[in-house]
């Protein structure tokens, strides 16, 4: 088996190692979406920081937050300004506009946690270009919150990614070594879903894929999730490998129940790593099978 080969088989391989972590993201944001996941973690966090007197739920139905979604609808991202903007008016008692004196009156008096209190009047206190120095303050303590609850909810959803990847492998039997076996076997089909992944790849970026805006309700997020889901599925079908359980003919040798276990660890640990790891991957040995191709005479 010669290098072009080889190549090809790793190409197939990496694309269905590609496609399998696409798919188990994708479930996990479909059940994000349907659990409402980013939304919760959202609200937790506001009510548990700014607990007292209920100061957390009026900032939950303050009108500007309101605004950031669909009727019915919890906002899972609010923008810095828009936080900062909140909290000031929530902290202004007064029906006037606020300037620094008139603000540090009011955070005095707020219903704030005594701990941002001090904050925000050392803000004030330091403040050189007037409210625009405590809003800045303001935001960039926000921000540095909102890096450490998007750490939390990762961690949360990679416990979700590796039952989820497991249950798709499974169910699918993507059998790593089996797949393998198959393209090494067949040498044109090998070479002909590597053409066509180089031909494709571009459309294959992850990252072409923006976020979901916030403003979608649930049952749209869920829609284009499923969506996503028959176009990977179809892509697996187009690449007429062999998937799916099949009557066994009889006993089954502890090899062959070993190449089996094992096939399917390396694609359900491929799942768990993730779709733009295996991308970059895909991507470098496209560039490498288009550099090391012959020229057209």
């Amino acid at each position: 088996m010669d290098f072009a080969s080889i190549l090809n088989l790793v190409i197939g391989l990496v694309f269905i190692y590609f496609l399998i972590a696409l798919a188990c993201s994708t479930i996990q944001e479909l059940i994000a979406h349907y659990l409402d996941m980013r939304a919760e973690n959202l609200e937790r966090w506001l009510k548990d920081t700014f607990r007292e007197n209920n100061f957390g739920e009026k900032f939950l139905s303050h009108r500007l937050i309101d605004g950031l979604t669909a009727q019915g609808r919890r906002a899972s991202y609010i923008p810095s300004k828009v936080f900062s903007g909140v909290l000031l008016d929530l902290v202004n008692d007064k029906d006037l506009p606020y300037d620094l004196s008139s603000l540090q009156e009011s955070v005095v008096t707020s219903d704030l946690p005594e701990d941002l209190k001090r904050k925000l009047l050392q803000s004030i206190s330091e403040a050189k270009n007037g409210l625009e120095d405590v809003k800045r303050d303001i935001e960039g303590w926000f921000n540095d919150c909102m890096d450490r609850i998007s750490g939390t909810y990762k961690k949360k959803a990679q416990y979700f990614i590796v039952i989820i990847s497991t249950a798709v492998v499974i169910f699918l039997n993507v059998d790593t070594i089996n797949i393998i076996q198959y393209l090494y076997n067949h040498p044109a089909e090998s070479a002909a879903l590597a053409d066509r992944i180089s031909e494709n790849i571009q459309s294959l970026d992850p990252k072409t894929n923006a976020a979901l805006p916030d403003s979608l309700g649930t049952e749209k997020k869920i829609d284009l999730k499923i969506k996503e889901l028959k176009e990977i599925q179809a892509s697996l079908d187009a690449t007429k490998l062999p998937f799916g359980w099949q009557k066994g003919d009889g006993e089954v040798s502890f090899r062959e129940f070993t190449n089996k276990l094992l096939g399917l660890i390396f694609s359900i640990i491929a799942g768990i790593v993730g779709a733009p790891f295996w991308f970059q991957i895909l991507n470098k040995l496209v560039n490498l099978r288009g550099a090391g191709a012959k020229p057209d005479n």
